[in-house]
């Protein structure tokens, strides 16, 4: 059994919901958990990254992730992927005729995004500014920094993988594209992956939406990461989503502070225009 597919980033591009929408397909198998990080597992320990996920750290555990035998083609979703530069090289050697997929997003709101998402973690309480300006004197102030900031710099992310798969074997998804027409972008993932582009997956279910905590004290309660891991271990699917929308609310996204977007505007315009040289389309839009 070999994997077939990888959509390998960026975080808060839209992943999650390509991931489940793929997932529906009849033909399609995703692995059990959205996130394996299997290829990026070494990195991860080594950094101490904080978000402290079950690790698959061996192929029999990976393997493990799969158990549809009937499955014409078999396919992950761990965003690390982007950023650690020895896992295209990883995934080459493990199937060499991978498929990947990568989802960019304005990094400026992607960060953004990514901030409140563990902000709604409780995994961060610093601010977005004190982060992106390193004024944090936080003990994870320099990963937070790699998380918000340095892994939408996606020019050598993208340059990586172009250099490592045929450029037919990559599939490149503008979020932006991604919300104005879900229905064309997986229809289009579908011809890419060579699976029946007839099927229609259900487009009204929202994944991944912005929701906080009702209370301070659910913050708290769920910043521990390993709690929360164990209960998930523990309890039925359904039971950790019944649970989780009881805890959490929809809210209204806060906004980021004007001063703020212009800083980071400036700070990505280099990494903006390589891309849009690289290739050779215009995502400037993002920095005007």
């Amino acid at each position: 059994m070999k994997v077939d597919f990888f959509i390998v980033g960026a975080p808060k591009a839209g992943t999650t919901s390509l991931y489940h929408y793929l997932n529906e397909h009849l033909e399609v198998e995703m692995s059990s958990q959205k996130e394996p990080d299997y290829f990026s597992d070494d990195a991860l320990q080594e950094q101490g990254m904080y978000y402290g996920k079950n690790r698959i750290d061996t192929l029999d555990k990976y393997n493990n992730l799969f158990v549809n035998p009937q499955a014409k083609l078999r396919g992950e979703g761990s965003v690390s992927y982007f950023f650690y530069d020895d896992v295209p090289n990883k995934i080459k050697k493990y199937n060499p005729d991978s498929k990947i997929i990568i989802m960019l997003r304005n990094p400026i709101d992607r960060a953004f995004s990514h901030y409140l998402m563990d902000y709604r973690l409780g995994l961060v309480s610093e601010s977005f500014e004190d982060i992106v300006k390193k004024k944090s004197n936080h003990k994870y102030a320099n990963l937070f920094y790699q998380q918000y900031i340095q892994v939408g710099e996606y020019a050598n992310q993208l340059k990586r993988y172009l250099n490592v798969f045929n450029r037919e074997n990559i599939l490149l998804i503008d979020y932006e594209d991604f919300k104005k027409d879900v229905a064309g972008v997986v229809n289009k993932t579908y011809l890419f992956l060579g699976v029946n582009d007839d099927f229609q997956p259900n487009l009204n279910k929202k994944h991944n939406t912005y929701s906080m905590p009702k209370n301070r004290i659910i913050r708290y309660i769920y910043s521990f990461v390993p709690l929360r891991n164990m209960l998930t271990s523990i309890f039925p699917k359904e039971m950790i989503k019944s649970t989780r929308n009881f805890l959490f609310k929809s809210d209204k996204k806060p906004i980021m502070q004007v001063e703020t977007r212009h800083f980071l505007k400036k700070y990505f315009e280099k990494d903006v225009n390589e891309l849009s040289e690289l290739l050779n389309k215009d995502y400037t839009k993002w920095i005007k």
